[in-house]
């Protein structure tokens, strides 16, 4: 009995349902942007005031537009952390981006109702870090609707 004979291109490229295929392409791009933003949220000079740099209250910038504080930069890098943690299968990795995006939704409107409302200037926002946070999940929720659908149509199924 013969063995079946594979393909060289076959061999060479990995199979999209075992790596996730276009979801967790996306998730890791996604993981990466969360991740970079963190770490460059604590380093000295791409974060602008950082000898006001905060716990949770802090008067430092990143980029000297967007408002952070050591638990700002804290959470990107916990969601970076967790979404590559969960990239592996693509339902996995769906579920996790599109909570990741709901959570930049609530940052977004949670931070506009703290500036109209806050008695106490606990948390660090900002009018730029608003409408960041509202773009995030614009983008990523967008994003990973696209990667399903890509990930339907290569794959079939989801």
């Amino acid at each position: 009995m013969n063995a079946p004979s594979l393909a060289p291109a076959a061999i060479e490229s990995p199979n999209p349902a075992e790596t996730g295929g276009p979801i967790a392409g996306f998730a890791r791009l996604v993981a990466l942007l969360t991740l970079g933003l963190g770490v460059l949220g604590l380093v000295p000079g791409i974060t602008s005031n950082y000898s006001e740099m905060g716990f949770y209250d802090s008067g430092a910038n990143l980029f000297g537009l967007f408002r952070t504080s050591v638990v700002v930069a804290s959470a990107q890098i916990l969601f970076g952390v967790t979404i590559l943690t969960f990239s592996g299968s693509a339902r996995q990795a769906h579920k996790t981006v599109v909570w990741v995006a709901l959570t930049y939704l609530c940052a977004g409107l949670g931070g506009a109702g703290l500036m109209v409302n806050a008695v106490r200037d606990d948390l660090p926002v900002n009018a730029a870090s608003n409408w960041l946070h509202l773009a995030l999940f614009a983008v990523i929720l967008g994003g990973a609707v696209a990667a399903r659908r890509k990930h339907v149509e290569q794959l079939g199924v989801y």
